[in-house]
């Protein structure tokens, strides 16, 4: 459900491409939690934004964008006071361990590997949103932190 009410989860995500802004879009239609939706087409835009206006409650961040990729983001996220307790999840294709574990050790929440399914995407999607980040904005241990559903 998209809403602009107060007491929604506002939620950024930063992502380059139409179709799968266009799809965590429909997902969030479709939940039950509201949901105020930002969203950044590349990671300048999401710096800027995060710089410049109100937190979300939470950030799904694509890794491979343009002009300034999720990886530089997650780091300059987590190197400026303001940002560093905001929570993180990874949203990408890549399952590469190596992009897992760094992204990890930069200090993100969770790490989501964008599933091709729409039931799948909006199972992951609505776990996410429920979970009480104001309360839970640690990180989990390794084994926990790649997020299937």
């Amino acid at each position: 459900m998209i809403s602009n009410q107060a007491g929604s989860t506002r939620v950024l995500l930063a992502d380059d491409d139409d179709d799968d802004r266009l799809l965590f879009l429909d997902v969030l239609k479709e939940l039950q939690t509201p949901v105020n939706l930002s969203v950044a087409a590349n990671g300048e835009i999401l710096m800027g934004m995060l710089n410049n206006s109100t937190l979300p409650d939470l950030v799904f961040l694509d890794l491979n964008m343009p002009l300034k990729n999720g990886f530089e983001c997650l780091h300059e996220i987590r190197s400026e006071d303001r940002l560093q307790d905001l929570p993180v999840i990874i949203f990408s294709t890549s399952s590469q361990p190596s992009a897992i574990d760094q992204v990890y050790k930069a200090g993100a929440q969770l790490y989501i590997r964008k599933p091709n399914d729409f039931t799948q995407l909006k199972k992951v999607i609505d776990h996410v949103i429920s979970i009480h980040w104001r309360k839970k904005s640690f990180q989990p241990p390794r084994e926990e932190f790649v997020l299937s559903i």
